[in-house]
């Protein structure tokens, strides 16, 4: 009866840490994904229309220098 448990307890052991080391897999997948997507660069309150741009005093090339 003691093997058994002792048997039952490491199977047990060994589900959960499958369990975790698969949740783990997820995640960095999903977080690989999300850094393939543009979903963090593509935010409309990061981009500017040329109306926008032309309405403001700065010049095209001052524009570009602070782009870069």
């Amino acid at each position: 009866r003691a093997v058994n448990a002792a048997k039952r307890a490491e199977r047990k052991q060994q589900l959960r840490e499958k369990k975790r080391h698969e949740e783990l897999q997820r995640l960095e997948k999903e977080r690989q994904a999300e850094i393939r997507s543009y979903k963090s660069l593509m935010v409309s309150e990061k981009m500017s229309s040329n109306k926008q741009i032309a309405t403001t005093s700065k010049s095209l090339q001052k524009l570009e220098e602070d782009f870069m």
